[in-house]
């Protein structure tokens, strides 16, 4: 195929198909839906086919959706517990995870509980991460046990350890939440690394 060799030229393909007719991925979803909605739907349809890989590690519909909805139970009840309210929407939640399974199940489950993520990069600088919880005002960081230390030592922020071992697994109910969510609530903020001047 001409596209897989260093030497092609434009007479090698049609540009027409290439970037309008081969690039045309658009569809059609249901815009009055959450994003974890619609996942909740094709765990339904797909409950035992593969959803998540990395590594040697697999994760089928199911099985996230269950971890996820037991991380978000656990996340609702930490809420209520440190806030004496219940956690509403739009409501910010930081997230610092390493590429893994614990990150796909983390940001399904703050979803799921009805919040909205922010994910931080591992390797910003503490100043950084100070500066993005002191900013979002959250109660909560989602992490692994490995990025956990000292980090919050000086924000009056908590961390919440996902760690695939970690004990809520073992107890917290797998059933989906059936939270009252609009799909016009906020599902994540992101922001810059700080070097843009934007």
């Amino acid at each position: 195929m001409a596209l897989l060799n260093n030497n092609f030229s434009t007479d090698d393909f049609d540009l027409e198909s290439l970037f309008t007719q081969w690039n045309n991925t658009k569809k059609t979803y249901p815009s009055d839906k959450t994003i974890h909605q619609l996942f909740e739907e094709q765990c339904k349809k797909t409950p035992n086919n593969i959803a998540l890989v990395h590594s040697s590690n697999t994760l089928t519909y199911t099985e996230l959706n269950q971890k996820a909805n037991q991380l978000a139970r656990h996340l609702r009840h930490e809420y209520q517990v440190l806030t004496s309210t219940p956690l509403v929407p739009n409501t910010l939640i930081a997230l610092r995870l390493d590429r893994s399974l614990e990150m796909v199940i983390t940001i399904l489950a703050v979803l799921k509980a009805g919040a909205a993520y922010v994910p931080i990069d591992p390797s910003y600088p503490t100043d950084r991460l100070s500066f993005i919880l002191k900013d979002t005002d959250t109660k909560f960081l989602l992490t692994q046990s490995h990025l956990a230390t000292g980090v919050c030592d000086d924000i009056d922020t908590q961390q919440i350890i996902t760690d695939l071992n970690a004990d809520f697994y073992n107890t917290a109910n797998t059933e989906d939440l059936n939270i009252a969510l609009s799909s016009q609530d906020l599902a994540y903020v992101i922001y810059t690394s700080g070097t843009t001047a934007t």
